[in-house]
């Protein structure tokens, strides 16, 4: 980083722009999460809370979506984005879920047991 001295004196500092790694849930992904937030009761979970990278998060930590059941504090089930695919996951025991293609599908598995009108596509990730 350097400063530079412009007319009056005034220095121009620069800031490095944070890399975009893909790990941001994307605008269609948050259309997602407030699509099923609705139909996420039926299913008993009253809470989908997309949580915002905090300044003093480490660099790989991005927003994702923590899925809450019912009267419980702690969330039941994690989304965020990997790239071109979404990671869903256990909160409870941090095992991974699947790859899924969107958050709607993540969803519909995490919700349903299969992908709600989309394709099934989701990868199972072997834990052992």
């Amino acid at each position: 980083m350097q400063l530079k001295v412009v007319g009056g004196g005034a220095e121009i500092i620069p800031f490095t722009r944070r890399s975009d790694r893909g790990a941001r849930l994307s605008l269609r992904d948050r259309m997602d999460v407030a699509t099923w937030q609705e139909s996420a009761r039926q299913f008993g979970y009253d809470r989908l809370v997309i949580h915002e990278r905090m300044p003093l998060d480490p660099e790989d930590v991005d927003s994702f979506l923590s899925i809450y059941r019912r009267g419980e504090a702690w969330s039941r089930w994690g989304i965020a984005r990997c790239g071109a695919t979404v990671l869903a996951w256990c909160s409870v025991s941090g095992m991974d879920v699947g790859r899924y293609d969107t958050v709607s599908e993540a969803l519909g598995m995490l919700f349903t047991g299969t992908a709600v009108g989309t394709r099934v596509r989701g990868e199972v990730i072997a834990a052992f």
